[in-house]
């Protein structure tokens, strides 16, 4: 069963189990007039008690836990209202947005009631902030199954903010055989738009599907002079070039660790790419550190990345045997150089946030599009903190240099994959602190002193949907439109010959 059958077949069982509340309780809902008001909030699946929310985010969907015979949820904005019936709370698109339409700017309110041997409870309201800030209407991720080596369901997919609607860009399967798999990650977009983006195919059929100004073709990044194809990418805001890591990479397996899984770069460095010449060239290639996560200032002159210093200490071990012994030595700063798009060349190193310092591995550096804020994880050491539950969001100021947790967005489990909205009002990052096991999308608000809101899960049109979704969510990236192009379409294309990159030590 593929995800989008997986989908529907979920919203038909909410919709049977909803039905089944309907034929209890045929009449329409209406506020208890008799009830007890209880000093605790309701018990509900999602959480979304007192959060900020987008104004043109889709309706807020949950299910209510507390033990009852009937329910009846009250969502409201002064006079304006909205009525529902069972523990199921599904508003309706049209009504939801004509709330939203009038709270923009303050609070909505829900009330929650529910009957027990003909005993109505009120239970306390809880508000929801409805933020002028609107949010970017796509988002993109890959869904996967929680596996270390089951990955030919893989898809990469697409889904409007605005709605529930959910498409695939890329199929893992459409250009694999019974004999032969591959693999996509590393999706990414130019400014938000679809026009100039990318993603890999690793193993069979390999390359990198590369979108330059609306056309489409498959690369062979690989070089000689390079340590591998393009890994992890950043496309430039301003200027026609695109920066990864590229990366030799291994995976341990714990056996005594609540964080399972170690995946350990045994060499990495930084390379540029050049879509108008068809060159790469090297930025940092120092053997003795592990170059990792590019990332673009908003004016295009800085790169900023991962840096962990790491050398052999018992010339008896290999390095891929000393890294799995000293694997929590491997610790990250982010650093930054300027880069002179007339000249191709970049200036010298400077260490943005070291980490280092503090015993800590930062990584995964994202810059805000208003060029205030860094948003980084950081946890113990490493630098693929999806699998570490000690992970957590910070944001440094880059005009001041101080730094803070983003508490009320972080939780006790893995926080990681983050990424900006345009306007730099939102973020999106995966988190396992619903079950886990299975990395979840969550949204928080981040006002203009960037300090964040309590995070949101990622509405779904079932409010059962993410119990019996058996993906999960990887790489959240947000998008101000669709990709324009099928997946067949992409397929064809990955099916095809690559073109071939070559280096160049000036860049051009």
């Amino acid at each position: 069963m593929n995800t989008m059958q997986m989908k529907r077949l979920i919203t038909a069982i909410s919709a049977a189990l909803s039905f089944a509340v309907v034929i209890i309780s045929c009449s329409a809902p209406t506020v208890p007039q008799n009830s007890v008001k209880s000093e605790s909030l309701p018990d509900i699946y999602p959480d979304y008690t007192h959060v900020t929310i987008p104004c043109n985010i889709a309706p807020l969907t949950f299910t209510i836990k507390e033990k009852g015979d009937d329910y009846v949820t009250r969502i409201s904005k002064g006079d304006k209202e909205i009525l529902l019936g069972g523990c199921d709370v599904t508003p309706s698109l049209a009504e939801w947005q004509s709330l939203m339409a009038e709270a923009v700017g303050s609070d909505i309110t829900i009330e929650v009631y529910a009957r027990l041997n003909e005993k109505w409870t009120a239970y306390k309201p809880f508000t929801c902030n409805v933020s002028a800030d609107s949010i970017d209407p796509y988002i993109s991720y890959r869904l996967i199954p929680p596996s270390y080596v089951c990955y030919e369901t893989l898809t990469i997919s697409q889904r409007n903010l605005t709605n529930y609607d959910e498409t695939v860009i890329y199929n893992n399967m459409l250009a694999a055989t019974e004999n032969d798999g591959s693999c996509i990650n590393c999706h990414a977009y130019k400014n938000y738009r679809t026009d100039n983006m990318q993603f890999h195919i690793r193993q069979y059929n390999g390359g990198t599907l590369f979108v330059h100004n609306g056309k489409p073709v498959k690369l062979n990044m690989a070089t000689d002079s390079t340590l591998s194809a393009g890994v992890y990418p950043a496309f430039n805001p301003v200027y026609d070039v695109v920066a990864y890591s590229v990366n030799k990479t291994g995976q341990i397996f714990h056996t005594r660790n609540s964080n399972k899984v170690e995946v350990q770069d045994l060499h990495s460095d930084v390379i540029i790419y050049n879509p108008l010449s068809n060159t790469v060239t090297n930025v940092a290639d120092s053997p003795d550190n592990l170059e990792v996560f590019p990332w673009w200032s908003p004016d295009g002159r800085t790169l900023y990345y991962g840096s962990a210093y790491f050398v052999i200490e018992d010339t008896a071990n290999n390095l891929m045997k000393e890294e799995i012994i000293r694997y929590r030595d491997i610790k990250y700063d982010i650093l930054r150089r300027p880069w002179n798009p007339d000249t191709y060349s970049f200036g010298p190193v400077d260490t943005v946030f070291a980490a280092t310092k503090l015993g800590k591995s930062a990584t995964f550096p994202r810059i805000s599009p208003d060029g205030r804020f860094l948003l980084f994880a950081l946890g113990e050491y490493g630098c693929f903190h999806v699998w570490h539950k000690d992970a957590d969001l910070y944001v440094q100021d880059l005009s001041t240099g101080s730094y803070w947790p983003l508490s009320e967005a972080n939780s006790t489990d893995a926080e990681s994959y983050h990424s900006w909205s345009s306007n730099s009002r939102w973020i999106l990052f995966s988190s396992r602190r619903d079950d886990t096991n299975y990395t979840r999308l969550y949204i928080a608000h981040v006002d203009e002193d960037g300090k964040a809101s309590k995070a949101f899960l990622l509405p779904q049109e079932s409010p059962h949907y993410y119990p019996l979704f058996d993906r999960s969510y990887n790489v959240p990236e947000f998008m101000k439109e669709p990709v324009p192009f099928t997946p067949q379409e992409l397929a064809e294309i990955v099916r095809g010959e690559a073109v071939k990159v070559e280096y160049s030590s000036t860049g051009k």
